[in-house]
Order: C-alpha cells, then structure tokens, then sequence
C-alpha cells in the first residue's frame, strides 16, 4: 500500500478522513482518495514501503535505532540520528560527532 506525505505549507490537513500532517508519511489505503491526491502537487505518493529517514519522526528513528542496537541512540538528535542509520545502512561505523546532515 502506498503512503502519502503532505508537502504543503498547512499545520495539518484533513481529506477523505485521513489526517495528514507536514512530512509525515501516511498510510492510505482508499484507491479513490489516493487517485485524487496523485494530481494534487501538495502530496508526495511513496509506492513502495520506502520512506525517506528525514520524513520520519525522531521517535520513528529512536525506534529503528534501537531495532539497529545503536549505542547510545536516546541522546541523538535528529541528524543524528539519520547520520548513524545511514552509515548502517552503507556498512561504515556511524559518526555521531558528524554535524554535517
């Protein structure tokens, strides 16, 4: 099932009795809905169950970190966090003390 992320510039927004909120993917399921949100440039349509480590929420990201036994992930901020999963995700050593996004 695809997700959808709401790129527009609303605090949130609700349609077809799905919630969205500003970079946070949403599960949606409802074929109608998701044809109408196709045309609509406000929302991206992520087909595969892919979703980019920067539209995740930190508490999403402490999630996977842990899944990941990241030492010392509860202290990590957000780029860091993306920094660590994605130095696993390539096979290097994360560095946590890299303040480059």
């Amino acid at each position: 099932m695809p997700y959808v992320t709401y790129r527009g510039s609303n605090a949130s927004l609700r349609l077809y009795s799905i919630r969205f909120e500003p970079a946070k993917p949403v599960l949606v399921e409802d074929e109608a809905a998701l044809k109408h949100l196709r045309e609509n440039s406000d929302f991206e349509i992520h087909e595969d169950k892919i979703i980019p480590l920067e539209d995740l929420t930190v508490s999403q990201l402490k999630d996977k970190a842990k899944k990941a036994e990241i030492d010392g992930f509860t202290d990590l901020k957000k780029p860091e966090l993306i920094a660590a999963l994605k130095a696993l995700e390539g096979g290097d050593v994360p560095d946590v003390n890299n303040r480059t996004p």
